[in-house]
């Protein structure tokens, strides 16, 4: 099996081609290389045998296609994959749409106190992120088994199962994430991370 994954060096992307990469799939990723940190993002999944970077011109037909945002490049997949990010401008026709909760991770563009989401700035320690936002790798392992399932709603919502359960929302469009390690251990980490490789999230503010 195979899967193409747009906009593969963003950050929730590269998650996802990280991901698949250690499940033993093929991953034909699909973006522009237009920045040192996506050039090194290349270079961190670039010598694995089982990932492609695919030239606009060449994208080959799989199964499954993952867009992250959205794109304007064709897609030749039986199925379409998208995930809602705030920057995301229009829903694909015929994809399966997964709502993104408040991600957080490595990769994203962050500071010391705070992530971006969209054009907002979320801090660490405020109520909404504590109650809403979702480890990266979390949902990355929720939403994977999408991709191996033909029988599911055209639109999903992802939660943290810290959030009020919302009558108005079915359960069957819904997929709740338990926090198996505490939100701080995660924060610590991506921190972490962060403090280490400073010099290439800084340089794509720049």
């Amino acid at each position: 099996m195979s899967i193409s994954i747009y906009n593969c060096f963003s950050w929730i992307g590269y998650h996802y081609v990280h991901y698949f990469l250690e499940e033993g799939i093929e991953v034909n990723g699909i973006d522009k290389i237009d920045s040192e940190k996506k050039e090194n993002l290349h270079m961190f999944v670039g010598r694995n045998s089982s990932f492609r970077l695919i030239p606009p011109n060449s994208i080959p037909k799989d199964y499954v296609a993952l867009v992250i945002g959205g794109t304007e490049l064709p897609i030749h997949a039986e199925r379409i994959i998208q995930i809602r990010t705030r920057e995301m401008k229009k829903k694909l026709s015929n994809a399966i749409v997964i709502n993104a909760p408040i991600l957080f991770g490595e990769w994203m563009e962050m500071t010391e106190e705070d992530i971006k989401v969209g054009n907002r700035n979320i801090r660490f320690h405020s109520k909404e992120f504590q109650s809403d936002a979702i480890y990266i790798k979390d949902f990355v392992k929720a939403t994977a088994p999408l991709f191996h399932s033909s029988n599911k709603p055209s639109e999903l919502s992802v939660f943290s199962k810290k959030v009020f359960l919302n009558e108005a929302v079915k359960l069957e469009n819904s997929i709740y994430i338990r926090d198996n390690i505490p939100i701080e251990e995660n924060i610590r980490k991506v921190l972490a991370h962060y403090r280490r490789y400073k010099d290439l999230y800084e340089y794509d503010r720049n």
